[in-house]
């Protein structure tokens, strides 16, 4: 079904502002200071504010932002150095901390609903369909996990963006393997500021040469000097924007890629997975697992008044049944099965680095779902697809819609109501 433009621009409002309202309601019961890592991330913003300079790598986690070094001192400078602007700004006006807090949070919810529209634009070039493309955005906009981290002061929701706005022109160039100078360069500014927010933008590279390579075997590895042209000019762009930071750290740190907590699930690094395979296997599910939980809603809200059986195993359920109708859907024809299998590969690569630092530099980021956010619009799309497979009338298309807003809507007031009592019972 199509939509006129005026209807599907009022529609997309209505999920940003829905969006922005609920990531503001998290941000007002959660706590100042309260967020995952929170002192972390605002003394890093305060270093930037106050001396212009990041802050010194805490090899131990930073619970107050009396610290001057930070645990988040290893990340890449962007979303700090936006963020500094403001805090400088109010610090000057002598505004006190939890003002100047609140900002920040509030500025972040900006961010949030920025990224939810490229979720739109990134599922309209895959669909080349506004119907499609404005459920993928509503049903990411939705997840409990989504809303929540931006309403909370952290980094996590500024590469959710820049990656999925990398990606969109990453899935035309794909499809039509060329694009305009600008665009290319365009692309290459977004991949470049991903990079330059935290190193997980650092796999569009990797996707985008993986794309190429894909499209030069689709032209029986003919000339493709259009879609060459394009990566390289998107390629030194981003190398542009973002490699003086790398550079640094290598300078400073040895390491292009410094880390600040070290205590890996496998201590002697992968070598275990050979040496003892089924303890690797059972600590890569343990960390799949529940990363997976983690991703829908911030668990640690929950934990204490429902278990995690009940909690994760109906998750998996409902996802395996939504995910099947991807057989009957692929089955239909229709669905561009090259690009979603690019944007499968994204999503498994991203897969793939996060379980290695899990693996071998810091166990505590199977706790962190909200990693995923970069790839969420991707997880919308393979969601939006498995409906479609199940659901062929447009009524019935409809009353699936709705029903999956009631349950989303009703899994955020849930985590919220969590969230109040959790914090008012004093956090632990």
């Amino acid at each position: 079904m199509s939509k006129s433009e005026p209807r599907v621009s009022l529609i997309l409002a209505a999920i940003l502002i829905g969006f922005a309202a609920i990531s503001l309601v998290y941000s007002f019961v959660t706590p100042l200071k309260f967020g995952p890592d929170e002192p972390a991330h605002f003394i890093y913003v305060r270093s930037l504010a106050t001396t212009m300079s990041p802050p010194p790598i805490s090899d131990t986690q930073t619970y107050t932002e009396d610290s001057t070094a930070t645990h988040e001192g290893h990340q890449p400078p962007l979303y700090y150095a936006a963020m500094a602007v403001p805090y400088a700004a109010l610090n000057a006006f002598g505004l006190p901390i939890d003002v100047i807090w609140r900002v920040l949070r509030l500025l972040n919810i900006g961010i949030g609903a920025l990224w939810i529209y490229w979720v739109y634009r990134l599922a309209r070039e895959f669909f080349e369909n506004d119907s499609y493309a404005l459920a993928t955005a509503a049903f990411v906009a939705l997840v409990p996990i989504a809303p929540y981290t931006a309403g909370v002061l952290n980094n996590d929701n500024l590469i959710a963006l820049l990656f999925t706005w990398a990606m969109a022109p990453i899935v035309r160039l794909f499809k039509a393997e060329k694009l305009p100078t600008r665009d290319a360069a365009i692309m290459g500014l977004a991949m470049g500021l991903a990079m330059l927010a935290k190193a997980q933008g650092l796999i569009l590279a990797a996707v985008l040469v993986v794309a190429t390579s894909a499209v030069w075997r689709r032209r029986q590895y003919g000339r493709i000097d259009g879609m060459v042209r394009a990566v390289g000019i998107a390629l030194g762009v981003a190398a542009i924007v973002s490699g003086w930071w790398y550079v640094r750290c290598w300078i400073v740190y040895g390491t292009p890629m410094p880390h600040s907590l070290h205590e890996p699930l496998l201590p002697h690094g992968m070598g275990s997975l050979l040496a003892y395979p089924l303890l690797g296997l059972n600590a890569i599910w343990y960390s799949s697992s529940t990363t997976y939980g983690y991703f829908w809603t911030p668990f640690w809200l929950v934990w204490k008044y429902m278990s995690w059986a009940y909690y994760f195993w109906p998750i998996v359920g409902l996802n395996a049944a939504v995910l099947l109708g991807l057989v009957p859907r692929l089955r239909r024809g229709g669905v561009d099965t090259k690009t979603l299998w690019l944007l499968v590969f994204t999503g498994a690569l991203t897969y793939a680095m996060w379980l290695r630092y899990t693996l071998v530099v810091d166990k505590m980021a199977n706790l962190q779902g909200r990693l995923f956010l970069p790839v969420a619009a991707i997880v919308g799309i393979l969601f939006v697809l498995g409906v479609d497979g199940w659901l062929t009338s447009e009524k019935a298309k409809r009353v699936g819609v709705v029903a999956w807003l009631i349950l989303l809507l009703a899994a955020n007031a849930a985590v919220l109501a969590c969230d109040h009592v959790f914090y008012a019972g004093g956090g632990v």
